[in-house]
């Protein structure tokens, strides 16, 4: 007895210390990149081809046990007249014992033996390497980014309308329910209302019943949850002090002392609204954008003054071979360089995919799960293709780099963003040390982005789209060192597209024999 309670003990104690131990950081996040999401298409392709594989083996055993039915079928001799002609038959008598004493319990082994055991196996392999719970979190947390910043409605994202493009994919119901429910744990009760809407509202799929029992019927409990989501957002909108828990009290009694012909006469009324009309009225209550999602909007007011032309000057190179330069902001001073990265180069980058790692916005802090920004790589092989590059950042901005220097290969993903930073550290920024300060940052975009994905400036009101093959180049510091405030910069998140881009920090210290002698701060004091 003692020695079952120590075993009971020591399995308590295990599972205890599994619960306790930090989440691994290093696991797979699909939906941090397009990388990752490519390879989770690939482990999809490969979960239907094992299917496909194991109905093939499961349809010949089918076909197989009705060829033993056609065989043996008694169904001509219906009658016991019949019956008994059959057996009183020596050589049809015969047969009946020999099959039920030496067949039967062969096609009973048949029956049990499991078909295509080796294909369960890969199956199983398949199912390990799927998404955790926080990497679908976090794909949640994507697509509710990509809804706030750029204001789409549900309405359209579940009939695949992004903004004033139409693609021919729709979310499933069971889409629509799990980003309703998503925003109901999160609070956002106007939102799950409106998919919970979409959810009630979409066609029946094929095959639903099957579907449903493995899959569970997603319609269960749907009714009762967009009116406790609508009931809530409605007292939330004509109270806005009023305390969360008391709204949901409040609700919760409402809804037990309605009748089931209450509550689906409220639902009838709802759902009889047209989808624009009902997002009309509930939206008024949503928070005016903030200037964040302003800027990824592309709705930053229009700078003027400002031209493109060709740059000759800033290396003697460049007066064979021009590069093709769009100012994009004066002061502080903000460009965009065009054509300076050609396909072949992308691809050579492209191929540092398999060193990427996960990338955080923030050091590690114990028992904290951090969201992941992107994947991201350091370039550090020295190859004729990073040697061109190398050179062409010092044609755009004219500063000398090393070849030991870094480049960091970045891969953005579902809604993942880097949120407002600056590329130095404010609290902790130190002249002194031996690279200096992060004086330029050039970002090359390596990615077809069709929509989002911007860079922006909030500070100043600057939005920037990328362009495959594009530089954009922006001062952290100012000539005297001292940090630039206004170079707080951001990402959006990307609508549809393949955001992927190639950074360079350029330091100020092996800069200090190239850079002008009057600080740029001085000299806008002297102006």
């Amino acid at each position: 007895m003692q020695r079952c309670l120590n075993i009971v003990t020591a399995l308590l104690l295990l599972g205890q210390t599994i619960a306790d131990r930090p989440y691994d950081e290093h696991r797979e996040r699909y939906s941090s990149s397009t990388v990752g999401l490519l390879k989770l298409l690939e482990l999809e392709m490969q979960f239907i081809e094992n299917l496909k594989s194991y109905t093939d083996l499961l349809s010949a055993k089918a076909n197989t046990l009705q060829d033993f039915i056609d065989s043996v079928d008694r169904g001509t001799e219906k009658s016991l007249t019949e019956r008994e002609k059959y057996v009183s038959n020596p050589l049809n008598a015969f047969g009946l014992m020999r099959r039920t004493h030496q067949d039967w319990p062969k096609w009973h082994n048949y029956i049990n033996n499991t078909v295509g055991r080796g294909k369960v196996q890969s199956l199983d392999d398949i199912l390990a390497k799927a998404p955790d719970s926080q990497d679908m979190k976090e794909a949640l947390v994507g697509m509710q980014r990509i809804e706030r910043t750029y204001g789409l409605q549900a309405y359209d994202l579940a009939k695949g309308r992004l903004q004033d493009r139409q693609y021919d994919t729709q979310l499933s119901i069971r889409d629509c329910l799990a980003l309703g429910q998503h925003k109901f744990q999160e609070g956002d009760y106007l939102r799950a209302s409106l998919w919970y809407r979409m959810a009630l509202k979409h066609e029946p799929e094929p095959n639903a019943e099957i579907f449903n029992e493995i899959l569970g019927d997603p319609l269960k409990d749907l009714k009762r949850n967009y009116a406790k989501a609508t009931i809530i957002n409605g007292l939330m909108a004509g109270n806005r002090s009023a305390n969360i828990q008391e709204v949901l009290d409040i609700t919760e009694e409402a809804m037990l002392k309605s009748s089931p012909a209450e509550l689906d006469a409220l639902i009838t009324e709802l759902l009889n609204q047209s989808d624009d009309e009902m997002a009309r009225e509930m939206s008024a209550s949503e928070p005016s954008p903030t200037p964040y999602e302003i800027g990824c909007r592309g709705l930053y007011p229009k700078r003027t003054n400002l031209v493109c032309r060709y740059n000759s000057s800033t290396t003697p190179f460049l007066r064979l071979a021009p590069l093709k330069m769009e100012e994009v902001n004066h002061d502080p001073y903000i460009v965009m360089y065009h054509e300076v990265l050609f396909d072949g180069e992308i691809e050579e980058l492209k191929k540092q995919s398999k060193n990427m790692i996960n990338g955080f916005p923030e050091p590690q802090q114990e028992n904290k799960i951090r969201q992941v920004i992107a994947r991201h790589a350091w370039w550090w092989e020295q190859t004729p293709t990073r040697a061109r590059i190398y050179q062409r950042i010092t044609d755009i901005t004219g500063f000398r780099l090393f070849a030991e220097e870094e480049l960091n290969v970045a891969n953005y993903g579902l809604g993942t963003v880097f949120g407002p930073h600056y590329d130095y550290t404010p609290e902790n920024y130190e002249t002194g040390w031996f690279l200096g300060g992060p004086l330029v940052t050039i970002i090359l975009y390596a990615g077809d982005v069709a929509q989002g994905g911007a860079t922006i400036f909030p500070l100043i009101n600057i939005t920037v789209f990328p362009r495959k093959g594009s530089a954009l180049f922006w001062f952290n510091l100012f000539d005297d060192g001292e940090p630039d405030p206004r170079s707080l910069h951001s990402s959006c998140p990307v609508i549809v597209g393949d955001r992927w881009i190639l950074s360079k920090w350029i330091h100020m210290v092996p800069q200090m024999f190239i850079m002008p002698c009057i600080p740029r701060k001085l000299l806008s004091q002297k102006e």
